[in-house]
């Protein structure tokens, strides 16, 4: 028998329907084939947002499709990991559901999951409240979703959120928290950055309640607006208008405006793996310009043309900027 602890992530109560449950199956395979677009995105939105029994069903499919090694042993090689084909896929979970409804209990009591992306790389996630996520490159969020909160840790990285209204009885806080404190959404669309030291906010629409943890008083900031705050100070709040990079990035670009070419290949650097090193000499040159971070060996040839530098290329994971050197 299947111990419980294999179970407590991809188990519904034994009393959720069984056509939500199908439905929550053929949302995931649909979504992790790549058959979605904004509408279908949008509908899957409404569709957990219809009851909390979809929300669970939302919940634990997700969590059998990323933990399929955990599954119970005869049910491996039909898993939504694993399984290609939509009806069986379909199938599996609605075995999984009827099986240990006291783990299932136990995994409800707080549902986790956890997101990353690559370097280089851009994720979007629908979570079981209707919220939506989209990860950067090099990112790692933990969710974390109880009775009290809908609680988001970013441990790395960079995220835009898009909170949906929570249908629970009794309507939970949605929370981002980083290693200097926490933003708290007010029915809003934002982006949290986690830096080393400090986080960075960008708010798109309404606005966030920000609270650094040596900082007593909140400071509430709104649309069109950005800041940073570390652990015992919350900084000086700046216009989107001045941060043209703000939210570039869900557009897969770069947008330089008489940026110092280090403080650029800094954030060039972020998408791309190895090292990527800018010399003292040119560190202080201006660039400006519009970049694909899918294509960033093009921005670095686009460098050469317009800059009086040389990309030194030692290996494709160790590449220098420096002066050009003259003929």
């Amino acid at each position: 028998m299947p111990q419980p602890d294999a179970l407590n992530i991809a188990t519904p109560a034994s009393g959720i329907d069984k056509r939500i449950v199908m439905d929550a199956a053929n949302w995931l395979v649909k979504l992790h084939s790549q058959e979605m677009d904004a509408s279908d995105h949008a509908s899957l939105k409404r569709w957990c947002e219809q009851s909390t029994e979809h929300q669970r069903a939302w919940h634990a499919a997700n969590e059998l499709a990323r933990n399929f090694g955990a599954v119970p042993a005869g049910l491996g090689l039909t898993t939504l990991g694993r399984q290609r084909n939509r009806r069986a896929a379909m199938k599996t979970l609605a075995i999984v559901c009827t099986l240990a409804p006291t783990s299932w209990l136990a995994w409800t009591h707080m549902a986790r999951d956890n997101y990353q992306t690559a370097t280089g790389e851009r994720s979007t996630y629908t979570l079981a409240d209707g919220s939506s996520l989209m990860l950067n490159t090099g990112s790692s969020v933990d969710i974390v979703f109880d009775d009290k909160q809908r609680l988001l840790r970013l441990r790395a990285g960079e995220v835009l959120v898009q909170t949906a209204k929570d249908s629970a009885p009794n309507p939970r806080p949605f929370i981002v928290q980083t290693g200097q404190g926490s933003v708290r959404a007010l029915g809003t669309r934002f982006i949290v950055r986690q830096r080393e030291d400090a986080t960075e906010v960008a708010v798109l629409e309404h606005a966030v309640e920000v609270r650094a943890l040596g900082v007593a008083d909140p400071v509430i900031i709104a649309a069109g607006y950005g800041g940073s705050f570390g652990k015992t100070d919350i900084a000086a709040l700046t216009p989107l208008a001045n941060n043209v990079n703000a939210s570039a990035w869900t557009q897969g670009i770069l947008i330089a405006d008489r940026q110092r070419l280090e403080d650029f290949l800094a954030e060039l650097g972020r998408y791309r793996p190895g090292i990527l090193r800018c010399d003292p000499a040119v560190a202080d040159l201006r660039i400006s310009g519009v970049f694909q971070t899918s294509n960033t060996e093009q921005a670095l040839n686009v460098l050469q043309e317009t800059l009086p530098v040389t990309v030194l290329s030692r290996t494709r994971y160790w590449v220098t900027v420096l002066p050009a050197q003259d003929s």
